[in-house]
């Protein structure tokens, strides 16, 4: 705490200095130009953003104000450095209802930082935006009844696209710096392929984490959303089709009053306030929603065993791993995955797509009392419920013989637990009635 507030005494402001749009015949590139204030001493970053040009992209529309927002949102990767409370936006003016905002989104989107680096902060103290540019008007351009997926190379997007991709046989899925496993679901649908390339002033980052300022998790998804919302404009897409279940909406643990969840920009309520801020500010031609929100984890494990048996050797969720394309065997991710479908993915073909059997290495117990005891710290990791896990757990112990139990479930005190199977599809979620319909007739065919 004491290292926070003499860091961020020592670089007191953050500006948004300016954002410009680049487009030539092949490409549309996306510059942005940031600035932390050291003691009198400026650092300029520049971010760039840039996607190839086809026939399917139209830019017969103003692109200033969701450009902008682009930029607002990826700010945060630099304001983190010491998160002075001082923001200056130049470039533009939000008013007090979106600064509340961001405010929010800042706070939450940062709550594991704040954390993991002790800090003891406020929203209402953490950032003050002022603001000395030019307002903007909303878009409104006439949409098609298409859709776009945000890929990542894990199980939850390859599920989405595969239940939605007969009723949209021109589905879109983007991808942004992909990793290897996302490379190769692209190479397999050329046509309908959407690939951006991010550029992060990174040394200027890592400079300023050698001289001892602060690092941590930021709200990346809140990033690909309003990116997400700019390739909706540019491909007239109406649907943003994201694949977060109900369990991100569960806290990692809560501190000094604060939920602190590492998934917060998948959650449903952050996803509540983009869309309301989206409709408000920006368009109301583009609509921004989760397909697997009514699910949990165990319900998509199975749809991606039963639908998506293709992707098997090809699909990627492990962090640590994803740059060699491969499972790393040793992370939360890897584990939790790896549980989620151990019930529902013969052993053999499991244990050949992760390299081992990871339920019989006791090295790993640690991380295995992290995802199933509640009263374990949950890792800092996109993983699901302590419920979903000890159903998941339970159920494999209760089919294997003493004899046959891996390590780690032979000092496993199965829970003889009811698990609520059934699917709510009208609870917390925003699927169009099309979308649900879809989801339900899938879920429908499975049995647990």
């Amino acid at each position: 705490m004491k290292k926070f507030k003499e860091l961020r005494k020592k670089a007191n402001k953050f500006i948004y200095k300016s954002y410009e749009i680049q487009e030539d015949e092949d490409k549309i590139a996306l510059h942005f130009h940031y600035q932390l204030d050291e003691e009198g001493k400026t650092t300029d970053f520049l971010h760039r953003l840039s996607i190839k040009k086809n026939e399917k992209i139209s830019t017969d529309f103003s692109m200033q104000n969701i450009v902008f927002h682009i930029g607002l949102a990826e700010a945060i990767s630099y304001y983190k450095i010491a998160l002075p409370q001082e923001f200056v936006i130049e470039c533009g003016t939000i008013n007090e209802m979106q600064k509340k905002w961001f405010e929010k989104l800042y706070f939450n989107g940062l709550g594991e930082y704040i954390y993991l680096n002790g800090i003891e902060v406020k929203q209402e103290d953490l950032v003050r935006f002022t603001c000395k540019g030019k307002t903007f008007d909303k878009t409104a351009l006439c949409t098609q009844q298409n859709i776009i997926i945000p890929i990542g190379g894990g199980k939850d997007s390859l599920v989405s696209y595969e239940l939605l991709k007969k009723e949209f046989p021109d589905a879109l899925m983007f991808s942004m710096n992909p990793i290897v496993a996302s490379q190769e679901i692209l190479k397999q649908h050329p046509k309908h392929a959407i690939e951006l390339k991010r550029e992060l002033d990174l040394e200027k980052i890592l400079d300023f984490n050698a001289r001892g300022y602060l690092n941590g998790h930021i709200p990346f998804s809140s990033i690909v959303g309003f990116i997400s919302i700019w390739l909706g404009l540019l491909y007239k897409t109406k649907y943003i089709v994201l694949s977060n279940e109900s369990s991100a909406n569960e806290e990692n643990i809560i501190y000094n009053g604060q939920k602190i969840n590492h998934q917060y920009s998948k959650s449903i309520e952050f996803e509540n306030d983009f869309r309301e801020y989206v409709f408000s500010f920006i368009t109301e031609d583009v609509e921004y929603f989760s397909f697997l929100r009514p699910l949990d984890e165990i319900h998509i494990a199975k749809l991606f065993a039963s639908f998506a048996k293709e992707h098997f050797f090809t699909f990627r969720s492990c962090n640590v791993g994803s740059k060699r394309n491969e499972w790393c065997g040793k992370c939360p991710k890897c584990l939790f995955t790896y549980i989620m479908l151990c019930n529902y993915i013969e052993d053999a073909a499991l244990q050949k797509i992760f390299g081992k059997d990871m339920l019989d290495d006791l090295a790993l117990q640690e991380l295995f009392d992290g995802l199933s005891q509640s009263d374990a710290v949950k890792p800092f990791e996109c993983v699901g419920t302590y419920d979903e896990v000890n159903y998941a757990l339970s159920k494999k112990y209760y089919s294997c013989s003493q004899q046959e139990l891996p390590s780690l479930l032979k000092t496993y005190k199965p829970k003889n637990m009811e698990y609520p199977l059934h699917v709510n599809y009208d609870g917390q979620n925003n699927l169009p009635q099309k979308f649900k319909k879809n989801l339900k007739s899938h879920v429908e065919k499975l049995s647990f």
